[in-house]
């Protein structure tokens, strides 16, 4: 998962330790060792407040206050900014959920994935989600911590080694600014503080146990939660994996999966990865000028492409896309209403969510990686994924530059303990086998750590899979779990082309360039 992922349904996240890193001390009180004492607070409640949409007409606000240190429950508190579409049947409980980041509000994705969600979760459940501490309409929240950008040339062959280091210099200014303005909070961001929190909003919205759809970053909200309070799960899905024994260090396992993805995409749909390649090719041989001084490049154009590739929904308009960027080359009106949109694009700001992925990662793993480290993971992520593999590669290995936090390591299943906690619950997992973000093999990790866990598996590039896919292979057999509690077998899902996809595979005997990572075993349907 890229951070620019979650502009389309906040995800992402990576893998890989390539080279020597150095680690830092733990706190002296680590996650860890507060798994055996995790106890539940006094339950509080939301104070809701109806904020209805035209297009949410029964959407519902409210907020409830967590303190930053739960060791110091009457200390400063934030407060969450949560919102609700309630059940329009005979109630079963809430589907929380999370979107995925680090750094991605829930609140905003309540009232549109309201639409998405079959009937049968409308009748029983109430769909709620939150913004976490310090990111969205939550209270106190990050200010001036947006994500740097890369130093690249704007065509031609890159220097990783060179660009590495000029790209550090600037993540480390951006971060340091960062931290001293948000130095009263920002140490209490963590993963496991979150957990805590969604845990007081259970109790809060009166539920004896969670109901819980995670995507992405959400599915270490899932298992963090799942470790420190193995009793209180009822449902639990996972959907878009992160490797639940990571470092970080190993997110940068994920910097190779948008060209897995890319590589199903030409099997999948031909033309719209020609299109792509030809665009690229374009961009590199010649940036497009767009006004003030200021050039179109491959590196905007990737950048764009972040949450496309991901998302086989937005597929069957790359053609388009492409169109439009080729448009700009033209001295015509047309040509420069698309350099108008184009140019709207370049260093357009992601609000604080780049900051907050940077800062809630560097929180929640202890381990740092050298330049020497950070060189050799971007350089093998070159050969790897040679398309986008530099560019997320370093926005991965740069995040912690310049930032001085005090680590709160999540659980991790490395933990003989924190394996024994959860090795009875049923829970569903759920990951494309050519993931645009998080890689087959983090869900493969996730189910060796829930080994009564539940593996389904879709043949195709799309990142989070319940109703963001077609396929009723996926959509049944979740929609069953969460409502009815059937547990699903293990299965492989087919391809479910979204409405419009030109289609076309590769001609015979011409394999993809990357080497997808394909299932094995289970059903294949």
């Amino acid at each position: 998962m890229a951070p620019k992922v979650l502009q389309r349904r906040a995800s992402l996240v990576m893998g890989a330790v390539l080279g020597a890193t150095t680690i830092l001390a733990a706190p002296p009180t680590s996650a860890s060792a507060l798994l055996p004492t995790a106890r539940l607070v006094a339950p509080a409640t939301v104070a809701w407040s109806a904020c209805p949409t035209p297009q949410s007409p029964t959407l519902q606000c409210g907020t409830l206050a967590v303190p930053y240190d739960y060791a110091k429950p009457g200390g400063p508190q934030f407060t969450l900014s949560v919102r609700k579409v309630p059940a329009t049947g005979a109630k079963t409980g809430t589907l929380f959920f999370n979107p995925g980041g680090p750094g991605g509000p829930g609140g905003a994705y309540v009232g549109p994935l309201w639409d998405y969600l079959p009937t049968s979760v409308h009748e029983h459940f109430d769909l709620v989600s939150w913004d976490p501490r310090g990111v969205g309409a939550t209270r106190p929240v990050l200010e001036s911590c947006q994500e740097p950008r890369l130093v690249l040339p704007a065509s031609g062959p890159v220097d990783w080694t060179a660009a590495r280091a000029s790209s550090e210099r600037v993540a480390a200014e951006a971060n340091r600014a960062c931290q001293e303005r948000n130095a009263a909070f920002i140490n209490h961001l963590g993963t496991t503080n979150v957990a805590r929190d969604l845990d007081r909003l259970r109790a809060a919205v009166g539920d004896a146990k969670l109901t819980y759809w995670g995507l992405s970053y959400g599915t270490r909200i899932g298992y963090v939660y799942a470790m420190m309070f193995p009793d209180r799960i009822r449902a639990m899905v996972l959907d878009g994996n992160i490797d639940p024994g990571g470092t970080y260090a190993g997110l940068t396992e994920g910097g190779v999966a948008l060209d897995s993805a890319l590589a199903f995409m030409r099997t999948a749909s031909t033309p719209s990865h020609q299109s792509i390649m030809t665009t690229l090719a374009g961009l590199d041989a010649a940036p497009i000028p767009v006004g003030d001084g200021v050039q179109y490049t491959r590196w905007d154009y990737l950048t764009g492409l972040t949450w496309r590739v991901p998302s086989e929904g937005a597929w069957p308009d790359l053609i388009e896309f492409n169109s439009q960027i080729a448009t700009a080359r033209l001295d015509t009106p047309a040509g420069e209403q698309a350099r108008a949109q184009l140019r709207a694009s370049v260093g357009a700001s992601d609000g604080n969510l780049g900051g907050a992925f940077s800062v809630v990662n560097c929180l929640d793993y202890a381990d740092r990686m050298s330049p020497v480290a950070q060189n050799a993971a971007i350089n093998a992520n070159v050969a790897r994924g040679p398309v986008f593999g530099g560019m997320i590669t370093a926005e991965y290995a740069l995040g912690c530059s310049g930032l001085q936090l005090v680590p709160d390591p999540v659980p991790s299943a490395r933990s003989a303990a924190n394996l024994a906690r959860i090795r009875n619950l049923p829970i569903v997992i759920a990951n494309a086998t050519n993931d645009g973000s998080t890689p087959m093999l983090w869900a493969q990790r996730m189910a060796k750590a829930f080994p009564r866990a539940v593996l389904i598996k879709y043949l195709g590039g799309e990142h989070g899979l319940w109703q963001f896919t077609p396929s009723t292979c996926v959509n049944s057999k979740i929609t069953d779990y969460l409502v009815a509690l059937r547990r699903p077998t293990p299965y492989l899902c087919r391809f479910a082309p979204p409405p419009g996809l030109p289609t076309g595979g590769l001609p015979p005997g011409v394999r993809p360039t990357y080497p997808q990572s394909l299932p094995d075993g289970g059903p294949y349907g």
